[in-house]
């Protein structure tokens, strides 16, 4: 009954957070089968079978067990439309497609939505609108807040492929060995709790990806987000230059990388996997922004080292006196405009993002479902029971910041970020070149 009570409440919380921020390796399971029974809305013309479409994605951290691409290969079996995937790192997808769709190329018949773009890409008026193909039991059956969230001006423009919110993972053995009775809480609690763990063996506290990519600009806002800092005011106008909180979150982090010696410097250039690898091959005591299929991952005999040394926080880490913080990053799958199979890539999204295959997806590589009534499915959280801690910490989940230039922001953010922790540049000049160059790309993109 906690399972499915707290699972109700990860969906009320996420619904709640999602829509505050919208805009003005597992065991293999058997392969999917099928798709949702529920039809779309008619389609002006039925995607003819041989027909072929160009499908570009990032690859799923969770997805160690190629659930995506067998559920890809059994959709032309199930509809004899051909697909061809390409799967790429994030940062690879972010430049590929935004150059394609720039250029008006027509390259892609569906595309990675991603909830950083969506005033970028509708203010282009770059995507179909898909209320003509979504069936109304789709859009109430989905997370209310997933679907807010790819929502402008009453359209819908994106279905969500990716429940991604992040939570506090962290080996409760180390723990143990070294005799750290309490989860660590704050940020101080846990550069003295990965002192004691590192002092019996483990190399690090912690790992992170602060690399000059996307994933870079993701931990960062969760680390400031957590000390109470922010980017910009309620109007939009850049403070990361003048924020006190935001100044003691980046004072923190150089301070627990050079002096503290308590995170692992390869964190400068780590990506996602990266840091799963180490968490999972007992090289950190603590994840800080989980994915969660990393528990599952963790708990794989076959490829960790760890298994059964892990659990969920109950709550995230954050600086003392300030709130919690998990970053939430949901992704979509949209319709270029330029699409020339427009009906045969809505049949794609359709069986990708069906209930039945959602289910599937999630008992296979431990993914939060899309689907709201799965987060309290009596099979899944008879799998993963600590679904129930992801509760307590999702509450506190907020998005990105919400900018039609977040590209730029990520960059500039990133640029100065690595200066600061490789020692290039003090923490007060780096903010103040960033507050500069923030409020001339503010200037630059009204």
């Amino acid at each position: 009954m906690k399972a499915r009570i707290a699972a109700g409440a990860i969906a009320l919380a996420l619904a709640m957070s999602l829509a505050a921020c919208s805009p003005a390796a597992a065991p293999t399971t058997a392969a999917p089968t099928g798709a949702e029974t529920s039809a779309a809305a008619p389609a002006s013309t039925a995607p003819a079978a041989g027909e072929k479409i160009t499908v570009m994605l990032p690859k799923h951290e969770m997805d160690t067990v190629g659930f995506n691409a067998q559920a890809t290969k059994d959709f032309t079996t199930a509809t004899g439309i051909q697909v061809e995937l390409i799967n790429m790192g994030w940062d690879d997808v972010a430049d590929k497609v935004t150059t394609d769709l720039t250029t008006g190329g027509g390259t892609y018949d569906v595309i990675e939505f991603d909830n950083s773009w969506v005033q970028k890409f509708i203010n282009n008026d770059w995507l179909e609108p898909l209320d003509s193909y979504v069936p109304a039991d789709t859009k109430a059956g989905i997370v209310p807040g997933l679907i807010d969230k790819f929502s402008v001006g009453g359209k819908l423009y994106g279905i969500p492929w990716n429940n991604d919110t992040r939570f506090f993972m962290y080996n409760q053995k180390m723990l143990t060995d070294a005799g750290v009775a309490k989860v660590p809480q704050t940020w101080d609690e846990l550069v003295q709790a990965s002192k004691k763990v590192q002092a019996k063996g483990v190399p690090f506290g912690w790992a992170d990806s602060y690399m000059q990519a996307q994933s870079g600009g993701n931990e960062i806002v969760a680390l400031v987000y957590s000390f109470g800092g922010e980017f910009f005011d309620a109007s939009g106008a850049p403070v990361v230059g003048t924020d006190a909180n935001t100044k003691a979150a980046f004072e923190f982090l150089v301070k627990a990388m050079k002096e503290d010696k308590v995170v692992n410097p390869a964190s400068l250039t780590a990506d996602y996997q990266t840091i799963q690898d180490g968490f999972t091959s007992g090289k950190a005591a603590f994840f800080i922004q989980a994915w969660p299929g990393v528990f599952a991952a963790a708990n794989d005999a076959k490829s960790s080292t760890i298994a059964g040394q892990v659990a969920v926080a109950d709550s995230a880490i954050h600086a003392t006196n300030a709130k919690q913080a998990v970053l939430t990053l949901p992704e979509a799958m949209a319709i270029p405009k330029t699409s020339k199979h427009k009906d045969a890539a809505w049949k794609y999204i359709e069986y990708m993002s069906s209930r039945t295959l959602d289910k599937k997806r999630s008992e296979a590589i431990g993914s939060l479902p899309i689907w709201t009534d799965l987060l309290s499915d009596a099979d899944l959280t008879a799998k993963y029971p600590y679904w129930a801690n992801f509760a307590n910490q999702i509450t506190f989940a907020r998005g990105l910041p919400n900018l039609t230039w977040y590209d730029q922001f990520n960059n500039a953010l990133m640029t100065e970020t690595q200066a600061m922790l490789s020692g290039g540049k003090s923490v007060a000049d780096a903010l103040a070149e960033l507050q500069k160059q923030c409020e001339q790309l503010a200037a630059d993109n009204k």
